[in-house]
């Protein structure tokens, strides 16, 4: 029972990453997202969403360790590191259009 919850932590979390990174992808429609260093306008509910995100996934992830052990250690880097696809995303279509 423990594992189901943790995989639904995991789940939930994940999906709040992407939500913080798509807010702040959206709040910043023609500026490239850097890799480094500050986000210049980051909405506040990006932050919180991010937090509760980490939270989630490392709790979820302490769910698991009985199931897959040390194996929680990628699982929380991949799941908590995913959203960054989002800038990805988001930097390649502003170099697409020129910008």
């Amino acid at each position: 029972m423990l594992e189901l919850l943790g995989i639904a932590l995991v789940i939930v979390g994940t999906y709040l990453g992407f939500r913080s990174a798509a807010a702040i992808a959206a709040a910043n429609k023609g500026v490239a997202i850097p890799w480094t260093g500050r986000i210049e306008n980051q909405p506040r509910s990006a932050g919180q969403l991010r937090w509760g995100s980490g939270a989630l996934v490392v709790v979820g992830g302490l769910c698991l360790f009985g199931a897959i052990g040390a194996g929680i250690i990628p699982l929380v880097f991949v799941t908590t590191s995913s959203p960054l696809l989002v800038f990805a995303v988001h930097n390649r279509r502003l170099a697409a259009r020129g910008r």
